[in-house]
């Protein structure tokens, strides 16, 4: 042991003497251990062949919106004398949401039928004094523009009420859906309001998912295709839809392309509001139970790499309907069967020649 010491300080005395010449000695030697040494072989990724489902999608995506909604309005101005709903609120249908001050409206018509009135009384008069003489005189162009006369007036005396009483019906503001109050543009009543003071009932029973779909894939979306649909807000709700209805007239997109709504109708009952967002999967075609690998696996004009006993074959696919991720094996590929999921990973000298 002692001389095994005495031979390694004579080594490490003699190295340091002479270090100009060992490092750089040393450093070459560790250049050409490391370059000799083998390398380990890098995993080869593969999976085994099996049936499952393959779904040709369009992934878009949508937002929440009411397919039953009305904007309403006064159709005159005026001061707010009623005020029933506020923001959030349930109202039936046929309901008085705000009425405007009337009173004005009924002087107004008073008047109105005041004129009426004595119109009527002198339409009545005029025609008991000519009658006696109308049939004789019939030709007479005085009495015809008197009698005439006196009946435009009276036209004019009926269509002044109607105006008026069509008046007093609109300043009761009433809305014809039931639903959900999502505005209101006053907060109290005694304020004056314009044609552009505006209410908004919503029904909540009539939500739809609307999607915008781009118009190099519209010509593969057709009514009744099945829709997946998952919101931003109910990550864990995944709905099965139905398309019920694409734009015939495309829109500009934010982006300046050319895009078409595409719709479906979300289940009633639901927690769903106007505005959420989500994403939704159109399934445009699909195969159920088929031979399918993923497309990451194919390589080079539909071939694979098959591991086989004496490495890795070479192989020719025939394939079938394909998604972004998947692609049906129609023949070349049998169940059970062990493919590459990277073909680059394969190296050459495992290849089997042909």
């Amino acid at each position: 042991m002692g001389k095994i010491k005495s031979f390694i300080s004579k080594i490490w005395k003699l190295a340091w003497e002479h270090k100009r010449i060992s490092i750089p000695v040393l450093i070459a030697l560790l250049v050409v251990g490391y370059i000799l040494l083998p390398k380990s072989q890098k995993t080869i990724l593969t999976e085994t062949v099996k049936k499952q489902d393959v779904q040709k999608l369009v992934s878009v995506t949508g937002n929440v919106y009411a397919d039953n909604s009305v904007n309403l309005a006064f159709g005159t101005a005026g001061t707010l004398a009623y005020l029933g709903v506020k923001t959030g609120d349930t109202v039936k249908a046929y309901q008085t949401i705000a009425t405007l001050d009337q009173r004005t409206v009924q002087k107004n018509l008073q008047i109105a039928l005041a004129n009426y009135a004595e119109q009527r009384n002198t339409f009545d008069a005029t025609e008991q004094s000519y009658g006696d003489t109308k049939s004789q005189q019939a030709t007479s162009d005085q009495m015809r523009r008197i009698l005439e006369n006196n009946q435009y007036d009276l036209n004019k005396a009926v269509t002044s009420v109607e105006l008026q009483d069509l008046v007093r019906q609109q300043s009761v503001l009433t809305t014809p859906i039931a639903g959900i109050v999502t505005r209101a543009d006053v907060l109290a009543a005694g304020v004056n309001i314009t044609p552009a003071t505006t209410f908004t009932v919503t029904d909540p029973n009539s939500l739809g998912f609307k999607m915008e779909v781009d118009e190099a894939d519209i010509g593969q979306i057709k009514v009744g295709q099945s829709v997946n649909v998952s919101l931003d807000s109910f990550p864990n709700d995944n709905l099965k839809l139905k398309v019920n209805r694409i734009d015939f007239v495309s829109h500009v997109t934010s982006s300046g392309g050319n895009a078409f709504y595409v719709e479906v109708t979300l289940p009633m009952q639901n927690n769903y509001r106007v505005g959420m967002s989500g994403n939704a999967d159109i399934i445009i075609d699909s195969r159920n139970n088929v031979i399918a690998i993923q497309s990451s696996d194919i390589f080079d004009n539909n071939y694979v790499y098959v591991k086989t006993a004496k490495g890795y074959a070479k192989r020719k696919l025939n394939l079938g309907l394909q998604s972004d991720t998947e692609a049906q094996v129609l023949s070349g590929l049998s169940e059970g069967d062990t493919v590459a999921i990277d073909p680059t990973s394969v190296p050459q000298n495992l290849v089997i020649k042909n």
